[in-house]
């Protein structure tokens, strides 16, 4: 989730939907059937489903739902354990034995602002003082977006909705990558000092953090993919994300993820519901399908 948080940036102009794309259809190369791509906002809610023309249209004519993990295998006890585990550091250390008195002064500010309580308050910092820096910044990130957002629910988001409706019509549910893929790329890839200087871009500029995620939610909700994609190149332009990082946290895992997709289509029409942050560019997933030889076609 934060890293398609920090992937917004305020130079988002948006167009009056004259890019307003979210579903792709795909045939050719074989396939006896067409299969589609959607592009979601991990925190829209499940309704915002109806919103995307030809979605639940795609999803009825379908023989598979493959999302970027199987939400069913996320919410088993031992992987919630596991990823808990890899949100904290080591046993005995906390987030201030990270940071310097000013860096504390500058997070403990900004979550008087979004929480309401710092950690110079003795139950906060058992709650959430021993999180890693990035996932602390998730937590707060994830508090910031409900703050702004009257009416949000965590336990109704659209990645999820495709699955739950899937698994009740008895279609067959799968997942490009494992729990412990995703933990190895949103936990263990990055040195903890590149995590320190992540969180203090959060805190230290509270007012730009906050636009950038209206900013990024308002281009997936006004399903401008062309906003969307200038949002990522941005954040790159400006340091917040590096090279190195998009390429870990997208563009490998775009090209990993079309690997598998021809078995997974060839073996019964499939709609595939990821990020939308990865179907946009050259390296996105609806181009690289095109240059394996696909058809994708934009779903009017």
């Amino acid at each position: 989730m934060r890293k398609l948080v920090t992937f917004s940036l305020l130079s988002l102009i948006f167009i009056g939907g004259a890019h307003a794309q979210l579903l792709y259809k795909i045939s050719g190369k074989g396939l006896q059937k067409e299969s589609y791509i959607v592009g979601t906002y991990h925190l829209a809610p499940a309704s915002f489903a109806d919103e995307i023309k030809g979605a639940m249209e795609a999803l009825n004519s379908v023989d598979a739902v493959c999302g970027e993990l199987i939400m069913d295998d996320v919410n088993r006890g031992s992987t919630t354990k596991a990823m808990n585990a890899a949100m904290m550091l080591p046993d005995g250390q906390y987030i201030d034995d990270l940071l310097t008195a000013e860096q504390m002064e500058s997070l403990n500010s900004y979550m008087l602002e979004v929480l309401g309580m710092d950690f110079t308050n003795a139950q906060c910092r058992a709650l959430l003082g021993r999180y890693r820096p990035s996932a602390l910044a998730m937590q707060l990130e994830m508090m910031s977006y409900m703050k702004m957002t009257p009416g949000f629910n965590p336990m109704k988001l659209i990645d999820d909705h495709f699955q739950r409706e899937a698994k009740r019509m008895g279609k067959r549910i799968l997942g490009l990558e494992s729990v412990e893929f995703q933990i190895a790329t949103l936990f263990d890839a990055e040195p903890i000092e590149r995590e320190v200087e992540q969180l203090m871009m959060l805190v230290e500029n509270p007012t730009e953090s906050h636009e950038a995620m209206q900013a990024l939610a308002d281009a997936y909700f006004s399903k401008d993919i062309k906003a969307i994609e200038k949002c990522m190149l941005s954040s790159v332009k400006r340091g917040e994300t590096t090279p190195e990082e998009w390429e870990r946290v997208c563009t490998s895992r775009n090209r990993n993820w079309v690997e598998q997709m021809p078995a997974m289509m060839a073996e019964g029409s499939t709609l595939f519901v990821v990020g939308a942050a990865h179907l946009v560019g050259d390296e996105g997933v609806v181009e690289l399908l095109r240059k394996a030889g696909y058809k994708v076609k934009a779903v009017k």
